[in-house]
């Protein structure tokens, strides 16, 4: 219930309200592969492994190969983001606090849905990369490219999602900022998105838990797309209904979702000391 409206009861109030500083989230949602309108609790994501050639002479039988298909499950999860306006309260400002509680509803099932993306990812890498007392840097992100590269992860598919710190830490190294050893002008266009065909996403904090930390060591992950599967099956809806008994406004989000590694291999988290 937004009792704090009459924190704002006043004969004469600016129209405009100031939201509090805030990921509007759905950062992620493009980073993984996803499975729309999902019919029950449960949704299995299937992988398959390969076959190769080998040398074979004339007439000679061939060997049957495997290629191993296997399956992860998907826990799907419902969520809701509720509060509620009181009709006669409501009149006592001169804004619309449904609208404003519907952009906070739509931004908390935001930020939402990239947690349960960054919880997946982070319980399911294939290898990590030591701290080794420094934040993320260009040694790191090279180390990502070389492991994307000796498992042919495609190009345009890797992301790398870092903290504002690992930003800062990177935004030092001369190897990824300097016309020196660059031609992409990084610092011109504000960020990098792409950068060697890795998609780089900066987490902001977030109530509901952003990149794991521990201490000091923040865990960025890098993954491909098709490592990772999200499945949703109530897809994200805001919906404002009356409630009577209490004459308010129930405005709230509604969802169901989850996430799951799918392959390991193409994943890889990357511990960061922040305090350097």
């Amino acid at each position: 219930m937004s009792m704090s409206l009459t924190a704002v009861q006043q004969t004469d109030f600016d129209e405009l309200v100031k939201a509090e500083y805030r990921s509007k989230g759905f950062l992620l949602r493009d980073s993984v592969r996803l499975k729309n309108d999902v019919i029950g609790a449960y949704e299995q994501f299937r992988k398959v492994d390969q076959v190769i050639s080998v040398p074979t002479a004339y007439l000679a039988a061939v060997t049957i190969q495997d290629p191993d298909y296997t399956k992860v499950t998907c826990l799907i999860q419902k969520y809701t983001t509720p509060t509620a306006v009181d009709t006669v309260q409501e009149l006592t400002v001169n804004f619309d606090a449904k609208m404003e509680n519907a952009m906070l509803v739509g931004q908390g099932m935001g930020r939402r849905s990239d947690q349960i993306i960054i919880d997946a990812i982070a319980a399911g890498p294939g290898t990590t990369i030591a701290d080794g007392g420094t934040n993320f840097n260009y040694e790191k992100f090279t180390q990502v490219y070389e492991y994307f590269e000796n498992n042919a992860v495609p190009k345009g598919e890797r992301w790398i999602a870092l903290s504002a710190s690992n930003v800062r830490s990177l935004m030092q190294d001369d190897q990824f900022v300097s016309t020196f050893y660059t031609e992409n002008r990084i610092l011109d266009r504000g960020w990098v998105l792409d950068y060697l065909g890795i998609n780089l996403v900066t987490i902001p904090q977030m109530t509901e838990g952003g990149l794991p930390k521990t201490g000091d060591i923040l865990t960025a992950l890098a993954w491909h797309k098709m490592s990772t599967g999200m499945a949703i099956g109530h897809d994200f809806r805001t919906e404002i209904n009356y409630l009577p008994d209490r004459t308010s406004w129930l405005v709230n989000g509604i969802f169901s979702a989850g996430a799951v590694v799918i392959d390991p291999r193409g994943v890889i988290a990357i511990d960061c000391d922040e305090s350097v």
